[in-house]
């Protein structure tokens, strides 16, 4: 009874090991793909930049943008990564830029009367 309880428990020890080794593989090979995702996602970013910019000027570029509904919608931090510095956003309570609480009444403030 001794020896087929150590025989199990060894059993159980070696597959423990065995998925243990699994499992980091299989983390190593989800971090490398991370890595990639996130240099892919980069690089798309880029061409979806310069198709926005060209846009502007070639018509061709303009009827993709319009045809697939390609908009910049920048992200925290996704102006600064690019070399830009975004423009800080309008204080809570605030509307248009404008550095003046809203008149909660008419949801205006001074500088629009």
């Amino acid at each position: 009874m001794g020896v087929s309880l150590l025989l199990f428990l060894g059993w159980q020890l070696t597959a423990a090991i065995q998925q243990n080794r699994q499992l980091l593989v299989m983390s190593e090979q989800q971090e490398a793909m991370a890595g990639r995702a996130a240099q892919t996602e980069g690089q798309l970013q880029a061409v979806m930049m310069d198709l926005l910019q060209l846009a502007d000027t070639d018509e061709d570029a303009k009827a993709i943008v319009t045809k697939y509904g390609i908009k910049f919608n920048p992200g925290p931090g996704a102006m600064a990564s690019a070399g830009d510095q975004a423009p800080p956003p309008a204080p809570v309570g605030t509307q248009g830029g404008a550095t003046e609480p809203l008149d909660s009444a008419n949801q205006t403030n001074s500088a629009t009367r």
